[in-house]
């Protein structure tokens, strides 16, 4: 593969699911190209789906299949822990999500991404959305510059990023100049995500990757 080919190759996503925790599991997750899916088994399961088996089965090449044998307090969550800062040695370009309702992983999180690490932590597989690589540039060229001031500027203003979607959009329109509107806005809030530069919860919340 060229340099050319590999920049343009999509991000790995690699996925953690802590089945102590999560036990419904998305089949067409280890479908998914460009995805390695590491599931961890603790100590009390000892079942799987039979459907389920036969899909890690299909997939080999892409999953990983990690049986915690000690029942001790977070023996899973620390097994996890190392998998995730393995991974994220091996691939530091990747993303990296943990299916999990425990929120004891989220300072670890918080510390990946002060480390430009592009981790999250996902409640279910409901509330999982991939990155991609960003496809090639069709927007105006206008709009590929405000991406650009947008980002720099994000970087920059460490301590004074906006903290809601909502706050974010006007500090952006603001930004942006009289030329920018909301649309061209909402396109590049929408480009910094798929970027791995902002994760926008449900509740409008903006946390940053930059």
């Amino acid at each position: 593969m060229s340099s050319t080919d590999a920049s343009l190759a999509p991000p790995m996503n690699h996925v953690f699911v802590d089945f102590e925790n999560v036990h419904e599991i998305d089949q067409t997750v280890i479908e998914s190209k460009a995805t390695n899916v590491t599931l961890l088994l603790g100590a009390k399961n000892t079942k799987l789906d039979a459907g389920l088996v036969e899909k890690l089965l299909k997939h080999a090449a892409s999953v990983q299949l990690v049986r915690v044998t000690s029942s001790g307090k977070n023996a899973l969550d620390f097994t996890l822990a190392y998998y995730v800062g393995r991974a994220a040695i091996t691939d530091p370009t990747g993303y990296f999500h943990i299916i999990s309702n425990d929120a004891g992983f989220d300072p670890m999180i918080e510390h990946l991404r002060s480390r430009h690490i592009r981790a999250h932590r996902h409640p279910d597989f409901a509330a999982l959305t991939f990155s991609h690589a960003p496809k090639p540039a069709v927007a105006l060229a206008p709009q590929s510059d405000f991406y650009s001031k947008a980002l720099e500027h994000l970087r920059k203003n460490t301590s004074n990023r906006p903290k809601r979607k909502k706050t974010l959009d006007g500090h952006l329109l603001s930004l942006l100049g009289k030329n920018a509107t909301a649309e061209d806005v909402a396109t590049v809030t929408q480009a910094l995500v798929k970027a791995g530069h902002l994760s926008i919860d449900d509740k409008g919340a903006v946390t940053y990757s930059l």
